[in-house]
């Protein structure tokens, strides 16, 4: 009798590390979120800064692939919503303009309703930032200035070649629709 109390209060023992165990990992970014643009909600260098998550939230990292090797930057962590604020929508191909061979800025028309959604989301968001997700993956962040209308969006990349790696993300994007 006495074996069989220590085993069910090492059991117990084991469940309770289990628990508190699992409930102590940290969220995984996700790996399914959505092509958009997300307002973010949360943003820090450091992941516990963001956390907890409350629900309807995904984790998401920016692990600035973009930038040049002697550029590099640890990844930043955000918190969006798990559905975009704007579907990435878009009215036609991205287009990109180039200097020789190298893209510089990549224009996006929205479809009229995505439009509405950005301008909206943008003039909320004035002073704060917004990220753009493509592939699952953040491509872009900025910090809204002033509300943007019409639907046209320049997205602009500092790095040389990164501009190239993005065009070619939204144009797989816009062709799966």
């Amino acid at each position: 009798m006495r074996g069989s109390v220590c085993l069910v209060a090492a059991l117990l023992l084991v469940e309770s590390f289990a628990c508190t165990w699992a409930q102590d990992k940290t969220p995984q970014p996700s790996k399914k979120i959505a092509d958009g643009v997300y307002a973010v909600l949360r943003e820090s260098s450091k992941e516990k800064d963001v956390l907890p998550l409350k629900d309807g939230e995904v984790l998401v990292v920016d692990h600035h692939r973009y930038l040049k090797k002697e550029d590099e930057e640890p990844p930043h962590f955000q918190v969006v919503h798990a559905v975009p604020d704007v579907k990435l929508d878009l009215a036609g191909k991205p287009k990109a303009e180039k200097d020789g061979e190298e893209v510089l800025r990549i224009l996006l028309k929205l479809q009229p309703q995505a439009a509405t959604d950005f301008e909206h989301l943008t003039s909320e968001r004035v002073g704060k930032q917004i990220t753009i997700i493509v592939g699952g993956e953040v491509v872009t962040t900025h910090k809204i200035r002033a509300a943007i209308k019409g639907g046209d969006i320049q997205i602009t990349c500092c790095t040389p070649g990164s501009a190239k790696h993005v065009l070619e993300q939204l144009l797989a994007h816009y062709e799966k629709k």
